[in-house]
């Protein structure tokens, strides 16, 4: 359970006190309706915080005297009010009122689902995430329960509106992440590198994303790192997989966090039964350090880092004859470091940074080796500026190293490959916001590319809409133009081919009032110039073309109430995708393997406010997903049976020894099924001609978890 152990823990932590004022209290509007997401604050100094689900807010300061306290909320007029600090806590509630002439809170949001913004409408927190059963405190893992995205058991990244996994990237503070997920064995899921406590924000995209971003056909996970910590503290969390710890200190104008976990698989795995043979049980180790510092005016320094190590070993059949059984080894080594700097200049908002990224991972498969190398680095600098209520313009460029390199050496015949490539990616982007009307925004970008490996330069052209019908009723329409290079594992084989394009049409309407959120959201997705290449020869670069197509289409409906039944929190997703495609080596258009075509999840969370307890239920259902049975005369024609899972978890508030403590137990697939992802055929046929197969399912039936974590 990668990076699992500062997840929950830090879920419910209550605040101590110390010798500073608390100024905590709750902003609604004139109705009484709380306002999550407005920002509060002290003015003149960096002391302050945003309001929680339920318009809460607390934080601490060391400032004394008589203070001003700011409170704001998009749509609302800024109220400031005087207050007396002497220590201790002080208690004030603010109503802040609709602005008469303000320009309506009209945001765009095709293809989006946005957690922490200034709207209403936050359909995926921290909190969410961590105590979603089926998640088990991954971020890809819960944004599964969402619609758009696809359950893909076996593999673990994010596959979205009929796209690959490779279609999706991932982005920290507007830097992209080339390595998100842990390394991981073949048939065996992978997991985020990152836990989702470490940010303040996650937009997750399922299309037609700003053209702040590049390089990915189908989707954007943009994340946005922790401000300030409210305190300095101790974390500590006991798992049946591991342990972990963080310290964090804060200052005046600097903060420092770090944090060091340790998983080991083996004392789990030897009481629950596996049905994958280890050799070499599942270890891991994790550091992680943020820093965040203020410099003179109002820049702020941010910097984020990663470094993990794994090892582990199994027994996996040897796909030539039946029973024939290969020894897997893999370990894995990763950095990832993230420095950021804002500030204002004049009237601009200024946000430049750079990010790195090493990856090694060694793969033994027995009969062979395959060693690969990637070093990414990536620098970045934009400028915004809100001109007035109805134009803001962003604009700024970004140059991206990619460095790969792969040795793959067959032992029996002594073969060695080389792969190098070497790949400098060029951008520019400059988008435009609008608002000709009160409630109508429109929002118009452009990105240029260039990457030296293809030799070759693309405009990409954005574009999006929404019109607010009534005070709850929002519609949205966005159009895009996606251009991304082709994966390492093809460009390695040195062929002459070009970008991949994905062209994205959606439309939705939404509707919001009272804590419900109801969305209905239509898509067209086409692609065009998808690699493909002759499998029986695809160490051959003249096999290679950009002769690919595809399309994906469908529709995905979204509900959340928090409002019906008191401490009851539920949402419902469903999706309907229709997906085809001919790449890489399909003989012709097909729906590929990991576009299921129908997805339903409910997600359920109820708290007990007496025994300070939380549980959650997660259920999901999906269709068959498409299968290639090499004993049919057709391409892709079998499906598996369909999926469902019943997943649950409790989380329980208490205190140990006068420190605040969370217990916590979860099970995935209470009701043992027998999920199966799809199957595995011998390359070569029996005495009877037919080709023999496996079936690719989970390691267990079921994962229980237990943990207690303890804020010191």
């Amino acid at each position: 359970m990668k990076k699992f152990s500062v997840i929950v823990f830090i879920m419910l932590s209550s605040l101590y006190s110390i010798s500073q004022t608390v100024i905590k209290g709750k902003i609604t509007d004139t109705e009484g309706q709380p306002l999550p997401g407005a920002n509060v604050m002290l003015k003149g100094t960096y002391d302050g915080i945003g309001t929680d689900a339920n318009g809460n807010f607390s934080f601490k300061t060391n400032e004394k005297g008589k203070q001003i306290l700011i409170a704001s909320f998009v749509g609302y007029s800024i109220v400031e009010k005087e207050i007396e600090l002497n220590g201790g806590e002080l208690v004030v509630d603010i109503t802040l009122k609709d602005k008469s002439n303000q320009i309506a809170d009209v945001v765009i949001s095709a293809g989006t689902f946005e957690a922490a913004d200034k709207k209403k409408s936050v359909t995926l927190q921290p909190l969410d995430i961590v105590t979603t059963p089926s998640a088990a405190g991954d971020i890809y893992g819960a944004l599964t329960a969402l619609p758009g995205a696809s359950l893909v058991g076996e593999d673990g990244r994010l596959f979205v509106r009929g796209g690959d996994g490779y279609e999706s990237k991932t982005f920290i503070d507007g830097l992209l992440v080339k390595k998100p997920y842990s390394s991981n064995a073949p048939d065996l899921p992978t997991r985020g590198r990152f836990s989702p406590f470490l940010f303040s924000g996650t937009m997750f995209s399922t299309g037609g994303y700003s053209a702040e971003y590049g390089q990915a056909l189908s989707s954007a996970l943009i994340l946005n790192t922790n401000a300030f910590p409210q305190k300095t503290q101790t974390e500590l969390s006991f798992l049946t997989v591991g342990l972990g710890a963080t310290q964090t200190y804060k200052g005046n104008d600097a903060s420092l966090s770090v944090g060091v976990e340790y998983n080991n698989l083996k004392p789990y795995f030897s009481i629950v039964n596996q049905d994958v043979d280890w050799n070499r049980y599942p270890e891991s180790l994790g550091l992680t350090l943020t820093s965040r510092v203020r410099t003179k005016g109002d820049g702020v320094i941010k910097i984020f880092s990663t470094y993990s190590s794994s090892i582990s070993g199994l027994k996996y059949p040897e796909m030539t004859t039946p029973g024939s059984i290969q020894n897997i080894n893999l370990s894995n080594r990763n950095s990832y470091t993230n420095v950021n700097y804002t500030r204002s200049i004049s009237k601009w908002s200024m946000k430049s940074g750079v990010a790195f990224t090493y990856d090694e991972n060694l793969l033994g498969m027995g009969a062979f080796d395959v060693n690969d190398y990637n070093t990414n680095v990536q620098a970045r600098f934009s400028m915004k500026r809100k001109f007035s209520d109805r134009f803001t313009l962003n604009m700024g460029g970004e140059e991206t190293a990619n460095l790969f390199n792969e040795k793959y050496h067959e032992f029996s015949t002594d073969f060695l490959f080389k792969g190098n490539i070497k790949d400098f990616n060029s951008a520019l982007f400059s988008e435009a916001e609008v608002k000709p009307l009160s409630k109508l925004a429109v929002r118009v970008g452009l990105r240029g590319e260039n990457s030296s490996v293809i030799n070759d330069k693309k405009l990409a052209v954005r574009t999006s809409a929404a019109w607010l019908i009534s005070k709850d009723i929002q519609l949205s329409l966005a159009y895009g133009s996606f251009y991304q290079t082709p994966e390492e594992s093809i460009l390695k084989f040195d062929p002459k081919i070009g970008y991949e394009k994905a062209e994205h049409y959606i439309a939705n309407i939404q509707f919001e009032k009272n804590d419900r959120i109801f969305r209905i959201e239509g898509y067209l997705k086409q692609y065009k110039g998808l690699v493909t290449y002759d499998a029986a020869q695809y160490f051959n670069p003249l096999t290679y073309s950009n002769s690919g197509d595809g399309f994906s289409k469908g529709i995905d409906i979204f509900y959340r109430d928090r409002k019906s039944f008191r401490n009851l929190d539920y949402w419902i997703s469903y999706s309907y995708i229709d997906s085809k495609r001919k790449y890489r080596d399909y003989p012709e258009k097909v729906t590929p393997p990991y576009a299921a075509n129908h997805n339903f999840t409910i997600v359920a969370k109820q708290w007990i406010q007496k025994i300070t307890t939380e549980f959650g239920a997660t259920f999901s259902l999906s269709s068959g997903r498409p299968y290639n049975d090499p004993n049919s005369a057709h391409f892709m024609d079998k499906k598996t049976t369909g999926y469902c899972d019943l997943s649950l978890n409790v989380s329980h508030l208490t205190s140990i020894f006068g420190k605040g403590t969370i217990l916590y137990a979860s099970v995935n697939n209470v009701l043992g099924r027998d999920n199966i992802y799809g199957y595995r055929y011998y390359s070569i046929p029996n005495s009877m001609g037919v080709y023999e197969s496996i079936p690719v399912k989970s390691e267990s039936k079921r994962f229980i978890l237990f943990g207690v974590f303890v804020t010191i």
